[in-house]
């Protein structure tokens, strides 16, 4: 039997917000996505927020309204000390800033800067793992996997199978 898919959620108690992001099955040190979002979540570097938590959600659940609601609920009274119903921002921050680079290409059919180095969603460890002599880390996330054009790239990629009766 298949292993029901799971999102995982990003709790911040000092930005009040509760980050979706996908399921990694892997060793944490190429966790590429979670590190991102926790660089995010610094005051200046090597001095992050306090009280950052990773919960994992089966996706059924938080797809359904009345469940999602439920357990945004259990994770303010476990993260949020009860600070009220406005207290958390839900945010799926990934496909946010793929929507927004997306709007700044004018919703493109053609994108020049899809799957480029500088939309690598790097673990922002470059300066401390030359520090320890360690070579950087290079990620195979992409900002653009998070993007609408990317099914443009899909749809594309199976036409030409021949998958399609037609061509994009």
């Amino acid at each position: 039997m298949a292993e029901e898919a799971k999102i995982r959620l990003v709790v911040c108690p000092v930005c009040k917000t509760i980050e979706e992001i996908p399921d990694f099955n892997g060793p944490v040190k190429y966790d590429t996505l979670l590190d991102n979002i926790a660089a995010r979540h610094e005051y200046a570097p090597d001095r992050p927020h306090e009280g950052l938590k990773l919960f994992d959600v089966k996706q059924t659940d938080w797809n359904s309204t009345e469940t999602r609601l439920q357990i945004i609920k259990q994770l303010k009274e476990r993260v949020g000390d009860g600070l009220g119903d406005a207290f958390y921002a839900v945010k799926e921050t990934f496909k946010e800033d793929a929507q927004k680079c997306w709007r700044q290409h004018n919703k493109t059919m053609n994108c020049d800067d899809y799957m480029k180095d500088h939309k690598r969603l790097d673990p922002g460890t470059k300066h401390d793992r030359k520090e320890l002599g360690l070579a950087p880390m290079r990620s195979e996330q992409f900002l653009c996997h998070f993007c609408v054009y990317g099914s443009v790239v899909m749809q594309r990629a199976r036409a030409a199978k021949g998958l399609y009766d037609y061509n994009l």
